[in-house]
């Protein structure tokens, strides 16, 4: 018989696929920017709540609270770090980007940057090697998410794990094959609010159970072989510098997600983005420290765990009542699927722009949002494949995704929107060194963040430099006008 904790579940995946269904059966959706981007008409709060659930992964509710069970509050120099770079993304780079995205006609960074390129034929390196990155990266990124829902459902729900794997892929794939963008948008802040309830209440109860905050601390600080409220997480000297700079590398990846970046391309009007970023960095805030919280919480409570990545589901379905439990692992696997929707469409969106671009620019409107669609099914398959292997922990799946996305288009981009010498060479030489930098460092060495970004900033510098007078030229950054500057009415 199902228990209540099931039936709220699949009440709540139900409620995601009708959300994607009607979307399917209201919208009109003649163009392939209707269905990837919305049309360019997102307000601020759909925008920012969006942007927060999309990269309030497993990673969040799995990985980083692991990484509060195993270090405590150290955890916090990579969250430090990722909130100014926020802060940064919609302060600096948003208007410019989207500027810049509807001037060009571009879906995705992947399509921005090699539009950018004056040069066919270097635009023409970029897309592919760009679309390359994305297959690669954002296939390891949803097969992460995967694990996590298959995590969630066997841990929280009781369901065998290759089965939850199977549904959780079936369900987002569906709902974002139906929807689009819309869909991924508003299944997203629908998301966002129980992902809030979720990371509100769980550490409070978990406190609570402890006997509250003072005897809290004083139990965290007799835990052993941990310092879990201390920033230096108890190491010194090389130690400690390392492994802050492997936070603080770690975090740069934010500038180069794409399917945060689609965000800022989809914004209606560039005068939304300063409320996006307070509503964004509220938001970020809270889920990049609440889950270090439940981690060492966790750790007072259970002390030893098989798999800490875990803590988070255990403790929803020890301190809540079925129901409420019910919806709660709902609002973790809501993170997941958000992150895992946005991944989807970002990774499809490049594959069908490469088959307009370089295979057949004479396809039609409905024929690319056709093969886009089935792009969607084809990755969801791709990224229950990776789940199913589980070739390593979340953290280290989504780390190399991270970093590699960072690397590989972050980079490049900040070049293109604030350096007005960069030459579509260097573009290009960016991209590759972001791919092949990540692929080599990670082969060879823990700390491969700390070597991506000097070998990719070398490359792009060194290239401008050596091609500035003969390389291919960049767009230009349009000055704002007043159709770019509208109010939200």
């Amino acid at each position: 018989m199902l228990s209540t904790i099931q039936l709220t579940f699949g009440a709540y995946l139900l409620v995601l696929l009708a959300i994607g269904a009607y979307f399917f059966a209201t919208t009109e959706t003649r163009r392939l920017s209707d269905y990837l981007l919305a049309g360019r008409n997102v307000g601020a709060w759909p925008v920012a709540l969006s942007e927060v659930s999309s990269v309030a992964s497993g990673w969040t509710f799995f990985a980083w609270v692991s990484v509060g069970f195993a270090t405590g509050i150290h955890g916090l120099w990579f969250s430090l770090t990722m909130i100014f770079v926020v802060v940064f993304m919609y302060r600096y780079v948003g208007s410019r980007f989207r500027r810049q995205s509807e001037a060009l006609g571009s879906i995705t960074v992947a399509d921005h940057l090699a539009l950018a390129v004056s040069d066919d034929r270097v635009g023409g390196y970029v897309r592919i090697v760009a679309t390359v990155s994305i297959l690669l990266f954002m296939g390891a990124y949803v097969g992460a998410q995967i694990i996590a829902v298959g995590e969630a459902m066997d841990t929280g729900i009781g369901i065998d794990y290759a089965v939850a794997v199977a549904v959780g892929g079936v369900v987002v794939g569906l709902y974002t094959t139906l929807g689009g963008f819309n869909a991924s948008i508003w299944t997203d802040v629908f998301q966002g609010v129980l992902i809030f309830v979720a990371a509100v209440s769980l550490p409070v109860l978990m406190i609570a159970e402890v006997g509250g905050w003072s005897a809290f601390v004083a139990e965290a600080a007799a835990v052993e072989d941990a310092a879990l409220l201390e920033l230096s997480g108890g190491l010194a000297g090389q130690a400690l510098l390392i492994s802050v700079l492997g936070w603080v590398t770690f975090a740069f990846g934010t500038i180069g997600q794409p399917h945060s970046l689609m965000r800022l391309q989809a914004i209606r009007s560039e005068r939304l983005l300063s409320p996006a970023a307070v509503i964004a960095v509220a938001f970020q805030s809270l889920r990049l420290t609440v889950p270090l919280l439940i981690g060492a919480a966790g750790r007072v409570i259970y002390g030893s765990v098989d798999n800490p990545e875990n803590v988070a589901m255990l403790a929803i379905v020890d301190f809540f009542p079925e129901l409420v439990a019910g919806v709660l692992l709902a609002a973790i696997v809501s993170a997941i699927l958000s992150t895992s929707d946005s991944m989807l469409l970002v990774a499809s969106s490049d594959f069908t722009r490469f088959y307009e671009e370089r295979i057949d620019p004479s396809a039609s409107q409905g024929t690319l949002i056709l093969l886009g669609r089935i792009a969607v099914v084809v990755l969801a398959v791709g990224g229950v494949a990776i789940a199913l292997a589980q070739p390593g922990t979340i953290l280290e799946i989504v780390e190399f995704a991270y970093i590699g996305l960072g690397a590989t288009f972050g980079l490049p981009l900040l070049f293109l929107l604030f350096w007005e010498r960069t030459t579509g060479e260097a573009v290009l030489a960016g991209i590759v060194a972001g791919l092949v930098a990540t692929l080599g460092t990670y082969a060879v060495t823990e700390h491969y963040s700390l070597l991506v970004w000097p070998i990719c900033i070398a490359a792009i510098v060194g290239v401008t430099l050596a091609t500035s007078r003969t390389g291919s030229a960049v767009a230009d950054v349009p000055e704002p006008t007043s159709s770019s500057q509208l109010a939200d009415d």
